[in-house]
């Protein structure tokens, strides 16, 4: 069993929680685990010969970025029982969603094998353990990352900014990002305590859920190339664009919505706020 620690920024190691509810993109993740491998039982189990080499690997994958990462490995000789450290950083901005750490025992290199059912092949796995974090949910849609506007550039006293990719194709995840003006740390927080809000916090987070739902139809409105048959992959823009529509705004298609936004943009707006529920669950 693998078991993950999780490095605090005091450099203490704690177990892995389940959820981190007030990561962003902007932190990283020092991650360790200790494994005990007993050399000569795995062999002896897999039909390997005492010569064959091993190797532990860590991989991890996000669902937020769609990445996958070889983060670790060490190979393995001799016998007997060895205690093997695998560590690693995931970069904040190349994670998000949910983060699985696969924890792997290998054939290091190929091996001739009498057992016509062994590994035989470099890579062949052994053994594996998986455990995972979830980084965001579902008070949290989109990656998050909180920067200071001023110095980046956008208006100063705007409280946050949704960053829309213009691919259609595109995972999701990776295409569009929720920047929080550091210099608004009223909404920040209220952004990060997701559901230990407090009554006032949670307006805001109406108000930015309801401003994030309008501004991604608003692009898929004005994307002339999206239409009601549309066909994107899971998890894609596109996907996630026609879904907001039809989750929010069922039956309605978009020629009439554009029609809408272009002769009466109030009204427009007022259909998005009453089908998000804009403060009907705070009040």
């Amino acid at each position: 069993m693998a078991e993950w620690s999780l490095k605090s920024e005091d450099g203490e190691a704690v177990p892995l929680p389940a959820f981190i509810p007030d990561w962003d993109f902007q932190r990283d993740l020092s991650l360790e685990t200790v494994v005990e491998v007993d050399l000569d039982a795995v062999r002896a189990s897999a039909g390997l010969p005492y010569e064959a080499e091993l190797a532990l690997s860590a991989i991890w994958s996000s669902t937020g970025s769609g990445l996958r990462r070889l983060a670790h490995r060490i190979t393995l000789h001799g016998g007997g029982t060895r205690s093997a450290q695998l560590s690693f950083t995931v970069i904040g901005r190349d994670s998000g969603g949910r983060l699985s750490l696969d924890t792997q025992l290998v054939l290091a290199k190929a091996q001739d094998n009498p057992d016509p059912t062994g590994p035989r092949r470099a890579g062949s796995v052994l053994w594996q353990h998986r455990a995972g974090v979830r980084l965001q949910g579902d008070a949290s849609q989109f990656p998050m990352a909180v920067i200071d506007f001023k110095s980046a550039g956008y208006p100063e006293n705007a409280p946050w900014y949704l960053d829309v990719g213009p691919n259609l194709e595109a995972a999701t995840m990776g295409a569009v990002v929720l920047l929080v003006n550091s210099g608004t740390p009223v909404v920040l927080n209220a952004l990060r305590r997701a559901e230990k809000a407090s009554y006032a916090e949670r307006l805001i987070q109406s108000a930015v859920r309801q401003d994030v739902v309008r501004l991604m139809i608003e692009r898929a409105v004005s994307d002339e190339e999206l239409t009601d048959s549309s066909r994107f992959e899971p998890d894609t823009l596109g996907h996630t664009l026609l879904g907001l529509l039809r989750t929010f705004l069922p039956g309605t298609s978009l020629t009439s919505l554009r029609m809408t936004r272009r002769t009466d943009p109030a009204l427009f707006s007022a259909k998005i706020q009453h089908a998000v529920g804009f403060f009907s669950k705070e009040t």
